[in-house]
């Protein structure tokens, strides 16, 4: 399996291990225990993102090297730009499967703290608009707007971070072959 598409899909299924286990631990229960929720499961996620890019860097650069082919910066770039890609793919379904189909009380939770902080606002507007807002509420709280949010900051995070780490090792390279 190409490396992109083993840690990419790692790092989805790392992110969806966070949500059950935070889920399991009932932090995705009540509307109190959400604000709780929401560290221990960004952490968790991030702490295998930054492991899976490192393992993924790792695996290539070996690769690369047995087959005598240099493994520079733009290759790294590269791998983590797919990994990335592959990476929000995965999460995004994760965790609309997670609110489609595994945990849809928490949708219904969601929306209820939304509207809690809305309820003044919702007061003065006219019917008509109070509607639209309800409906910009419902898409907001939905599976889906759960799967592109988790996606897209899943692969700028990897993104992120994979470069950075490019730099980093590419850097590393660079004093070692100066030492040698």
């Amino acid at each position: 399996m190409p490396a992109p598409l083993l840690y990419g899909s790692l790092i989805g299924l790392a992110q969806l291990f966070a949500t059950l286990l935070v889920f399991a631990l009932g932090l995705h229960g009540s509307a109190e225990s959400l604000p709780k929720a929401q560290m221990p499961e960004s952490l968790i996620g991030f702490v295998f993102l930054m492991v899976l890019l490192g393992l993924a860097h790792r695996s290539t650069k070996k690769t690369a090297l047995a087959r005598a082919e240099e493994f520079g910066f733009g290759a790294a770039a590269k791998l983590f730009g797919l990994v990335a890609a592959v990476g929000g793919l995965v999460t995004g379904l994760g965790q609309w499967l997670y609110l489609a189909a595994i945990n849809p009380g928490l949708r219904d939770l969601q929306r209820a703290e939304i509207l809690k902080r809305l309820e003044p606002e919702l007061a003065k507007l006219a019917a008509e608009d109070a509607a639209k807002v309800m409906q910009q509420v419902d898409q907001a709280s939905s599976a889906v707007a759960r799967g592109v949010v988790y996606g897209l900051n899943t692969f700028f995070f990897a993104l992120l971070l994979g470069l950075a780490y490019a730099l980093i090792f590419r850097a590393a390279a660079r004093r070692e072959a100066a030492g040698k």
